[in-house]
């Protein structure tokens, strides 16, 4: 069984990074639909190739480097490892049990070995909640055998992985992200095989990933802590709001500067449970779920607030 990490505990480098909600990776949404691959080659000689997307992958990549060592709100002191500290320790023991039982899931993987496959799962787990993406990944092993038949997949086609990944959601989307995907993979590389990225710096890691569609920044990140071991902070929609309301970013932050900020700011032995312990939050509390009115009031927030306080009258 995967335990969580109890207060205090020094943070395990573990797999999975949440892609439990709405993501708004621009790629999945607004990125153009590449040509099909549908004609039935193992060694992928005769797929049209995608038309070249360079514009794109250098977008993605100069919307990420200017902040990729640094908050982008140098400034802006939110959070302090205090308010970490505390926020971890109030919502530790509000939440631990919650996110005990979603590592007990067998389904939940510790770690991902190998980059390409973090990527698929990635992919997969976008812009939906895990349990869909628990289902696309069944249905695959069910009709290729594994998540990660790249052979069976790549040579059977795009509308039969469609067909296949249907039951979890955006499979039209997801379905031709993969696809060329793997076709960039096959044209660069010849094998199905990106673990040099083990052997890369944070900074050319991330430029690869960016140069493949449908791998925007949030999605790089899940493969940076899920396979690399890198341990960034990873913003999703749950994390995102409630930095918005607790003041760890300004108003006028964007989902990547909020990435980048909090990625500068939450000490690196707090980030994974922290970034699990936010979402469970998010879930359930009235007041920071989605929806939720503004103004009402947190009771984990109040606690971290008189927390603070107390600290500094010790």
């Amino acid at each position: 069984m995967k335990h969580f990490n109890p207060p205090g505990a020094e943070t395990k480098k573990r797999g999975r990074q949440s892609n439990d909600s709405s993501e708004d990776e621009a790629a999945l949404e607004k990125s153009p639909s590449p040509k099909k691959l549908d004609r039935k080659v193992s060694d992928g000689s005769q797929h049209d190739k995608p038309e070249p997307d360079s514009k794109l992958a250098e977008k993605k990549w100069q919307s990420w480097a200017p902040t990729a060592n640094s908050s982008p709100f140098p400034r802006f002191p939110h959070p302090t490892p205090a308010d970490c500290e505390e926020t971890h320790y109030v919502l530790n023991r509000r939440h631990h049990a919650a996110v005990e039982e979603e590592f007990s899931d067998p389904n939940t993987p510790e770690t991902i070995p190998h980059v390409l496959d973090a990527m698929m799962v990635a992919l997969l787990s976008a812009a939906t909640s895990w349990s869909n993406a628990k289902r696309a990944m069944n249905s695959m092993k069910a009709v290729y055998g594994s998540v990660f038949a790249y052979d069976k997949i790549y040579a059977e086609g795009r509308q039969k992985l469609q067909d296949t990944i249907q039951c979890g959601g955006l499979h039209v989307r997801k379905s031709t992200l993969i696809a060329t995907m793997l076709q960039q993979v096959h044209e660069r590389h010849g094998k199905w095989d990106l673990d040099h990225l083990f052997d890369s710096t944070d900074e050319d890691a991330m430029k690869e990933l960016l140069t493949y569609k449908g791998i925007g920044p949030k999605c790089a990140f899940v493969v940076m802590g899920w396979c690399l071991k890198r341990n960034p902070f990873t913003v999703d929609t749950h994390v995102f709001r409630i930095a918005g309301l607790w003041g760890w970013i300004p108003e006028k932050a964007t989902r990547e500067m909020a990435q980048a900020h909090l990625d500068a700011m939450v000490p690196k032995k707090l980030k994974f449970d922290l970034h699990f312990l936010l979402i469970a939050h998010g879930r359930t509390c009235p007041a920071c779920r989605g929806g939720s009115k503004k103004g009402d009031a947190c009771e984990a927030r109040e606690e971290v607030k008189a927390r603070l306080e107390a600290r500094k009258e010790s």
